[in-house]
């Protein structure tokens, strides 16, 4: 018996989404982007509400909102990235506590937490004790550890970063991948809207905890993909990047 199946091929329809926005290495000479000047938004005729408000920088958490900066130059690495300083970011950024706490110090739709988080480690710029194993490792927020994946030397890894003047620099990357064809089991057709998001949520924590803690941070879209998940090399397709020193 004939059965038809109207359902859309939700997964086939992400990945289409998804390769046609990609950066390649034999494409990237003709990715040239012109600079544009922001244009100030203007309140053209609207009725207005002022609002007045002046930042109080003896509160912690205002004073790190107001400094949030995105590095643009060579990392000035005056942090040292040993067990403690990455224990804590972790916990701050994205674990959220021990494990008696059964959400995270981000938020993701339905609780799903697809997004999983790598982190990277250049072997010249870091503490000898965080690449004893390796240093490519991937955060374990359900169990709170850095599970040490594999090692493979920074001269290879920075490659898939296409700034490299902030590559060369780095003590570190954190990586955001998800299992692409796993992730429409619950939300189906707006799981790729969904898991952007969460990754949203999570680069904010990054950029906060790193200012918080005299990290230096930048986002990157500017990776090649196909390198860097092969780097993680788990079926992970890589949604975000970033670059700490």
């Amino acid at each position: 018996m004939l059965e038809w199946n109207f359902s859309p091929n939700i997964e086939e329809a992400f990945l289409g989404y998804h390769m046609g926005s990609i950066n390649e290495p034999e494409f990237s000479f003709s990715q040239i982007y012109k600079h544009q000047n922001r244009k100030p938004m203007t309140n053209d005729n609207y009725p207005l509400i002022k609002l007045d408000y002046s930042l109080d920088m003896d509160n912690s958490f205002e004073k790190i909102l107001y400094e949030r900066k995105t590095c643009i130059s060579q990392f000035k690495n005056i942090q040292r990235i040993d067990k403690q300083l990455v224990s804590k970011f972790c916990n701050l950024a994205f674990i959220g506590g021990d494990g008696k706490r059964h959400r995270r110090t981000y938020p993701s739709g339905g609780s799903e937490y697809n997004i999983r988080i790598y982190i990277l480690f250049n072997e010249k710029n870091v503490d000898p004790e965080m690449i004893e194993f390796g240093n490519i490792g991937e955060v374990n927020c359900d169990t709170g550890n850095l599970m040490i994946k594999k090692y493979e030397p920074w001269k290879e890894i920075k490659t898939a970063f296409i700034q490299k003047y902030l590559a060369d620099t780095t003590q570190f990357s954190i990586v955001l991948s998800v299992d692409i064809n796993s992730i429409s089991k619950k939300y189906h057709d707006i799981s790729y809207k969904l898991v952007q998001q969460e990754a949203g949520h999570i680069g904010q924590n990054i950029q906060l905890v790193s200012q918080y803690l005299g990290i230096q941070s930048v986002p990157l879209g500017g990776f090649y993909d196909t390198v860097l998940s092969n780097t993680i090399n788990e079926k992970q397709t890589v949604l975000y990047s970033f670059l700490l020193g």
